[in-house]
């Protein structure tokens, strides 16, 4: 059975009722399978996953193939037990389109970053993020080399909020969720 043949690719996991972060789903680190070679599957810049010239519209097996995707050096694979097969990746393999802001009775916020594919990640000393590139773009780090792209929206967003809890300290940004302080940059 083959990465390329998608109609068969379920039957890898049968069972798969895994919840939480799509890319805490496997233990894709305690894999060790043989690269089998390139697949036609381009996850584009704006997010969307392509294979063989057409996008994947079945939100189910997008969020499959994000359990089992992985960076190595700077090359994107899906790896399974017995498998590893190149993708590409244009930009980053997921972006963030919104996010949920918890309020706990302290009063101190909690916030959650929201992917394209549905993860709700916290934004916390695990899932940092890191302004990359000479446009200085906000990604949000994740597992397995992987990262998130954060959308012009809830970035200004999370500006707003830093400057609400009162994060502009000696000309720098700072931004508290999870016990952790965040910062957005200097000004």
């Amino acid at each position: 059975m083959s990465f390329n043949d998608l109609s068969k690719l379920t039957e890898l996991f049968p069972d798969d009722k895994s919840q939480g972060l799509s890319f805490d789903a496997y233990p894709l680190d305690s894999w060790h399978p043989k690269s089998c070679g390139t697949m036609n599957l381009t996850i584009k810049a704006n997010g969307q996953w392509w294979h063989e010239g057409s996008e994947i519209k079945r939100h189910k097996l997008v969020l499959l193939f994000s359990k089992v995707l992985c960076k190595e050096g700077d090359k994107y694979y899906l790896k399974t037990p017995v498998e590893k097969i190149e993708i590409e990746v244009e930009h980053t393999p997921y972006i963030v389109v919104d996010y949920r802001i918890e309020t706990l009775d302290s009063g101190a916020q909690n916030i959650y970053l929201i992917t394209n594919i549905g993860d709700e990640i916290p934004l916390s000393k695990e899932y940092e993020l890191e302004f990359q590139g000479s446009d200085n773009k906000p990604h949000l780090l994740l597992k397995r080399g992987l990262e998130a792209l954060i959308n012009r929206a809830v970035l200004y967003d999370l500006i707003d909020i830093a400057l609400q809890q009162g994060g502009d300290v000696n000309n720098q940004l700072w931004l508290d969720s999870h016990s952790y302080r965040q910062c957005l940059g200097t000004f």
